[in-house]
Order: C-alpha cells, then sequence, then structure tokens
C-alpha cells in the first residue's frame, strides 16, 4: 500500500551552497516516488540571510506549520536535527534520518565550528532520541550515533546512500592519460584537502605533468589555496569553487584520471559513488565510513588519515600503472550498480516495516 510521507528539510537545496545532504534527501525522496509513494518536502519559507538563522527559524515554526496541514501523513521523516523542537510530536509515525552525524563531525572541527558543531549535535541528540525509527548510512555512522546519543540499537535502522542519475555515467572506464587528480568536497577541515595539496610536491617530483583540480568552497578553501602557494604548488593545483552546472561537475569526473579525497571523517562519501560511476579508481583516507563504501584494494587505495607521502606514492601507484587503474575503476562501476536511489528507498521501507 502506498505511503504518504512527508520530509522536513531546512538543508540548502543547491548543491553547490551545501553538501552531499542537500543530493541524498532529494535523491531518497525520488528513489520513494519512483516505487509509487507519495513525499511532501516542507522546506523554510524563505531565507533569512544566513543558512543557520534560515535553519533555527524553520524549525521553530514547524510545529505551527504542522498544525495548518490539511493532508493525513503516515509518517514524518526529520533529517538531522530538523524537528528536534517537536519532540516527536507530529500527529504520525515520526522517523529521523541521519545524513551525517554532527557529533561524528564536530570532533574534527575547532573554534566557532566546533561550538556550532556542538550545538548541532544537541539538537539532533533530542531528535532521535524521540523518534520511532532512527536511519544511519553507514555501520560507522550507526556506531557513532549509538555512543554520542545514547540510543537503543533496536530503534536504528541501515539505509545505505544511492547516487544521483544526473551526475552519474555508468559504463566502461576510459582510458584517461592527463595524470588528473580530481577531489569534489565542501571545504571543511574534516575533508583535510590540506594532506593533498602536501601531497603535491612529492607527486610532482614524479609526475611533473601531475595536475590536481579541487571543486567545492568552504571555510577552509581559502587557507588551503594559501598552503598551494607557500608549498610552491599553485600552478599544478586549480581551486574551481563551487560548480552552479551538473554537466560542469560530471566533465570534471570525465576528464579526470583518479579521484582524491583523504577525508579524517565520512558519514558515507555520495562522491566516492559519483567517481565510481564514471570509472575512476579512489584514493583517499581509510577513515569514517571510506572503507564500507570504497574497500580497499578493490575500488581504491586508502592510507593512513593524514599521511601525505603516503598519499603521494598512491596516486602515483595509480597514474604510473594503467592496469592498476582500469581493475579498481572496472569494479567501481560494478558496485556502484547496487546504490541506487530505489535500492536506497527500499532499505528505507523495509527499515519502517520491519
Amino acid at each position: 500500500m502506498p505511503l504518504n510521507l512527508l520530509f522536513l528539510d531546512s538543508w540548502v537545496s543547491k548543491r553547490a551552497e551545501g553538501s552531499g545532504s542537500a543530493v541524498a534527501i532529494a535523491g531518497l525522496a525520488a528513489g520513494l516516488r519512483s516505487l509509487g509513494h507519495h513525499v511532501d518536502v516542507l522546506r523554510p519559507r524563505r531565507s533569512l540571510g544566513s543558512l543557520d538563522v534560515t535553519r533555527m527559524a524553520y524549525n521553530l515554526t514547524l510545529r505551527s506549520r504542522l498544525a495548518r496541514m490539511e493532508r493525513p501523513y503516515d509518517v514524518v521523516v526529520g533529517f538531522d536535527y530538523d524537528g528536534w523542537a517537536l519532540r516527536g510530536k507530529v500527529g504520525a509515525r515520526y522517523v529521523v534520518a541521519l545524513k551525517g552525524v554532527a557529533a561524528d563531525e564536530r570532533a574534527f572541527e575547532t573554534g566557532w565550528f566546533r561550538i556550532k558543531f556542538g550545538l548541532y549535535s544537541a539538537m539532533e541528540a533530542r531528535n532521535a532520541r524521540s523518534a520511532d525509527r532512527v536511519f544511519v548510512t553507514s555501520q560507522h555512522s550507526r556506531k557513532v550515533a549509538l555512543s554520542a546519543y545514547g540510543l537503543s540499537p533496536e530503534r536504528m535502522r541501515l539505509a545505505p546512500e544511492g547516487i544521483d542519475a544526473t551526475i552519474a555515467s555508468v559504463g566502461s572506464p576510459a582510458a584517461r592519460h592527463d595524470f588528473s587528480v580530481l577531489s569534489v568536497a565542501r571545504q571543511y577541515r574534516r575533508k583535510d584537502i590540506a594532506t593533498l595539496i602536501r601531497a603535491v610536491p612529492g607527486l610532482l617530483e614524479s609526475l611533473p605533468q601531475a595536475r590536481v583540480r579541487i571543486v567545492g568552497d568552504g571555510p577552509e578553501a581559502d587557507r588551503n589555496r594559501q598552503l598551494a602557494v607557500s608549498l610552491g604548488v599553485s600552478h599544478a593545483v586549480s581551486f574551481l569553487g563551487s560548480l552552479e552546472s551538473v554537466d560542469a561537475l560530471r566533465n570534471e569526473y570525465e576528464r579526470a584520471s583518479v579521484f582524491c579525497l583523504p577525508s579524517r571523517q565520512e558519514g558515507f562519501g555520495i562522491v566516492f559513488l559519483e567517481a565510481m560511476s564514471h570509472g575512476l579508481p579512489i584514493v583517499a583516507a581509510a577513515a569514517g565510513a571510506v572503507p564500507e563504501v570504497a574497500p580497499h584494494q578493490q575500488t581504491s587505495l586508502l592510507v593512513s588519515p593524514g599521511d601525505s607521502q603516503a598519499l603521494t606514492k598512491a596516486l602515483e601507484r595509480i597514474l604510473t600503472r594503467p592496469e592498476l587503474a582500469q581493475r579498481l575503476g572496472t569494479a567501481g562501476i560494478e558496485r556502484v550498480r547496487g546504490f541506487g536511489w530505489p535500492d536506497a528507498a527500499r532499505a528505507f521501507l523495509d527499515g519502517l516495516r520491519d
């Protein structure tokens, strides 16, 4: 029987301005609709300038907005901390989907961002504890959420992310000879783009023609640009900023030889699915959920977090060994076939019904 679902989502809707969360929420909604279910998304009425202020105002006005809604819903889904002020009182079954675990992200931030993610964590914990079911995207996130938020294991369910069909390009891995390294990330400290930049001097010693292209802005972007200048590698590192066009992002995947994101924390990592769909071998840090999404020696070469020398060697191996790049890329294409949004939606529905 088709379900009527309401998504509570205050996250920024444009991927270029936000993160993989925007992609994930839209993808899950699309997957559920493709299976015959009805999904409405309740979003902020207007931007109040600051994303944080907009999201807070959205949550504080949710109760009155829900009271005025006429459609009866079977399930209301709060994402991350959206819904925290409702205390689970929504007039329907209430579940929470953690697209990231703020407590996990907070551990890798400093200063104001650490304070802000601490607030996120408190709201997220309250939200999750009020829910009938709590969905996480990886075993890593499950472990962290259980520990940080004091949740009951019996209420937790696993529903991995899917891949955005507008960016994916599942097919045979292309032969690439331009020694181009691609990284795609919202540049928070935990994404550790700095370690990738520190790997570039060593990479240029053996492969002077190598080039690194970094897609995405964020609070660490200026610092990372300055690091490239101080290391004398700014000629080999291009900071492309946020790409508004999906076609432009797809083109970056298609022109690259290897994908590299040495993040120290990932609740899942949709960008790894995107890279695999384009037949790209992956170099990353063995941290967070990355080994679950892109297994070492199967679709990727994983190194210790923060180890720029090991990152250099892994990139060199892939860029100088076409047979290795081909093997990892082919395995990635096969692996990503099981991560469509309808697959993610089925896992979500199974978690609701069991």
